[in-house]
């Protein structure tokens, strides 16, 4: 009788050790389901975009992205740097996406396999300033972009650079190379090694001349004691790419893939050709698909 018990009691604790472990390993599974699902299901909450000071200056950035935000409950955090140091921020993980204006540095980006491609956006000109009716500004008027900077060096007149290694610092330096000038060394040369927008309220300050880009010259020209001294050709054409980073983890590049195709469409080119029209009486940037 006692053995028929133990018999009986034995099958039971087995059977409940069984039931136990079968539970475990029920739940083990569910759980490792669950957390693979939500991993695959992981959104992208943030994004960063690293970008150059004159679409952050002109406040074109934070106008057009307001709609991507809406529609893929993401928030875009903007950096705006100089190319150059935009560049160096993908290289070293920093950036999810890069909106910048540097052709040359770009190409040698993704070269180094920092970057899948460049996209072209669109494009503005560079325009050379200088102080409000300086008697210079008529001397110069008429002048290549070179010749104005050679104009300026002979005459030892102060001018402000960009000195960031930004797009516009490097296209400065391409005009210098073209006006016979490896390197300004002339006296009244200064670098700010600021933004766009500060260094033409430093121009402004010192009565200086300045390369900046006509966007960011017309969305603060009301604060600035600046004149356009060199209108805008061909010469000083100024594109805007969005670059794609590379080995970003999926859920990133679908959402950064997303962002570039929003600049592409159809919708917020026209929002692009019409920014600043209303505000400045005119397009601070154009697309591909208009005659300037």
């Amino acid at each position: 009788m006692i053995k028929k018990f133990l018999t009986v009691m034995l099958a039971a604790v087995l059977s409940i050790s069984m039931v136990a472990c079968s539970s475990n390993q029920t739940s083990q599974s569910s759980s490792s389901s669950a957390s693979e699902e939500q991993k695959e299901n992981k959104a992208v909450e943030e994004v960063t975009l690293v970008t150059t000071t004159s679409l952050d200056d002109t406040g074109f950035l934070a106008e057009t992205l307001k709609g991507f935000e809406e529609a893929n409950n993401v928030k875009v955090n903007v950096v705006a740097k100089g190319t150059g140091e935009a560049l160096e921020l993908g290289k070293s993980g920093d950036a999810d996406i890069l909106f910048v204006h540097a052709k040359a540095k770009e190409e040698d980006f993704i070269k180094g396999g920092y970057g899948v491609d460049r996209n072209e956006i669109m494009y503005n000109y560079f325009v050379i300033v200088g102080p409000k009716d300086a008697k210079d500004n008529a001397e110069m008027k008429d002048l290549s972009a070179p010749d104005v900077f050679k104009y300026i060096a002979d005459n030892d007149l102060t001018f402000v650079s960009r000195g960031d290694e930004s797009g516009t610092h490097t296209k400065e330096l391409s005009i210098w190379k073209e006006a016979g000038i490896e390197t300004p060394e002339f006296s009244n040369y200064n670098e700010a090694g600021k933004g766009m927008g500060a260094t033409l309220q430093m121009a402004s300050e010192m009565g200086a001349y300045c390369l900046t880009d006509i966007g960011t010259f017309l969305a603060s020209k009301d604060k600035l004691d600046l004149e356009i001294v060199k209108q805008a050709d061909e010469s000083l054409k100024n594109v805007y790419s969005i670059v794609r980073i590379a080995n970003l983890d999926p859920e990133m590049e679908e959402m950064t893939n997303k962002l570039l195709e929003y600049y592409q469409s159809d919708e917020v080119q026209k929002e692009i050709a019409e920014y600043g029209v209303d505000e400045y009486g005119e397009a601070l940037f154009y697309t591909f698909d208009e005659q300037k």
